[in-house]
This record gives structure tokens, sequence and C-alpha cells, in this order.
């Protein structure tokens, strides 16, 4: 048993407001959350799946403006700043035994507080008929930021990993382009690269994604009348090395993976069926995510795998 039966009550309310004049729109937001966890005392101390019992309350008080700006026809520029909150939930608070999912001996922390937060971030975007690109970028401040590190200890065969919680910072950006050139509306081109930087008190945050350059053509097509909404897409997505690691991870390789879709709409009578064909990591490339709670244990991403789905409408 990893953690008790509990009863967890959330409570929030907000308020919001929009402001437009000429091209230009403000926003603003405002916004109480309550969350109430309790949770009876469970087991002989000492032993897996002892819990004592906790009577939690987590409240915080969070607001938001942003303000939209249309430079130009084609250019659209955005700002925000917004507060927020998490309250840290039953795993964090109390777990004590083995994570099966993750092969590691979980154990929770009850004293852990809000997670408080601050964050800035600013877009730019242009838009035409045929061309689109935008950029991206954030910072994030947050007060009391939640985590599970290992401790170095071992129970029952199982790396022990604690829940803490510290300061923490998080910045990063994203930044991309949409081409579908004229006269081939069919075709579609899409382009982004995504980064995340996390530090805490000088140190690299556990569980940060590495790097991401994501690629996707699309081809769109219809035949006669009885086939609609046709595509084709090819998925080219390139993961870079992950070399900001925790103090207690380690490096993660860097992969690339190719992924295909088919589908469309098929109507028959009055029956339209949808269906896609999805080929996932088509060259069966061997690799591991950063973020996979099996990377300790040598167990790798999943290789080929073909799905499909197919539903109907009367």
């Amino acid at each position: 048993m990893l953690k008790p039966h509990a009863t967890v009550i959330d409570i929030g309310a907000f308020v919001t407001t929009n402001y437009s004049w000429e091209d230009n729109v403000l926003q603003a937001g405002f916004r109480f959350d309550n969350r109430n966890i309790n949770t009876a005392t469970h087991g002989i101390v000492g032993e897996e799946g002892y819990f004592e019992g906790i009577n939690k309350q987590f409240a915080s008080f969070n607001a938001a403006l942003g303000y939209k700006s249309k430079l130009s026809e084609t250019l659209t520029t955005r700002i925000n700043i917004a507060s927020g909150f998490r309250a840290p939930n039953l795993s964090e608070l109390t777990s004590n035994g083995v994570h099966e999912g993750s092969n590691r001996y979980e154990i929770g922390n009850a004293a852990l507080k809000n997670e408080q937060n601050l964050q800035f971030d600013l877009n730019i975007e242009y838009k035409s008929e045929h061309f689109e690109w935008f950029a991206n970028g954030f910072y994030n401040h947050i007060n009391n930021y939640i985590y599970i590190t290992p401790t170095g200890a071992i129970i029952d065969g199982n790396n022990v990993y604690n829940y803490v919680q510290n300061e923490a910072q998080l910045y990063g950006s994203e930044i991309g382009i949409h081409f579908h050139p004229h006269p081939y509306d069919w075709l579609h081109f899409t382009s982004s690269f995504e980064n995340v930087i996390a530090t805490q008190n000088g140190n690299n945050l556990p569980l940060i994604p590495a790097n991401q350059w994501k690629n996707n053509i699309k081809v769109e097509f219809e035949y006669a009348d009885w086939f609609k909404e046709g595509f084709v897409s090819a998925f080219l997505n390139y993961t870079f090395k992950q070399n900001n690691f925790g103090a207690f991870e380690t490096k993660t390789n860097d992969y690339f993976l190719i992924n295909l879709a088919l589908g469309g709409k098929i109507n028959y009578g009055k029956t339209s069926f949808n269906w896609v064909v999805n080929a996932n990591n088509v060259f069966d490339k061997t690799y591991v995510n950063h973020l996979s709670r099996l990377k300790v244990d040598g167990i790798n991403n999943m290789g080929r795998n073909i799905i499909l789905s197919l539903s109907f409408a009367l």
C-alpha cells in the first residue's frame, strides 16, 4: 500500500475581466483556492504502509494580468504576469511504500507547504495567409517547489526517494513556424524548438525534459464524395542530450524518432467513419526518455508500435 485512504475537498472561486480598445486587449483575473486533506492513521510505526493521520488545509489567493496588442495586420504581441499555486497531493504528503510503476520506495513529507509561483511570459506572433511564425519566452520563480529525490538508502532492494521542497527557477522558450505554400494549400510544414532550464540554489533540478526539435509534414486530400478530410503526416522529432541533470541523475543520450499517421473520414450512406492509423517509432529506435521512471532499471522506451482507432457517427 503506497498511500492511505483519504478525503480530499477542493473549493475554488474566481473572477475575470476583459477590456478592449482599438487593437489592444487587457485581461485580469483573481482566484481563491482551498484544499482540505484528511486521513486516518494506518499500519504499524516503522513498517511499510504505516501512515500517520493528517488533517491539512491549503489556501491561496492568486492574480493574473495580461496585455495583447496587434502591432499590424500580421503581427501580434502578448505579455502576461501571473501568480499561481499548487497544493501538495496525497502521494507527496503521505507515501510510505514501493511505487510499483517506478520500482522505487517513496516516502512522503507531511510538512510540505503550498507551491507558490510568479511567472512572466512574452509572446510575439506573425501570421499571414500562407506563413506563420511565433516566439515565446517565460520565467517562472517558484517558492517551495516540490520534487522527489533519492536518499541513497535502499529498502527491500528498492532505492528510497523522499519528497522535498525548495526555491526553484524555471525558464525557457519555444519558437516555431507553419508553412503552407500557395497554390499547394494541401501541404503543411511545421517546425518548433522548445527548451526548459530549471535550477535550485545553483543546482539542476531533477526530471526536467531535454530540449526538443519537432517537425511535421502533412498532406491533406479528398477522394470523390465518400472519402473526406484525408491526411498523411510524418513526424520527425529530435530530442537533444540532457546534460543538465540533477545530483542523483545521469545524463540521457539524444535520439531521433520518426512517426507516421494516415487517416480520414469515410461516408457510407448516413454513417460517417473516422479512422486513423498511427505508426510510432517506425524504425524501432532504442532510446530512453530522460523523464522515464524506468531509466534507472535499464528499461528503454517503447519500440515500434502501430495503433488503429475507429469511430463512427450515425
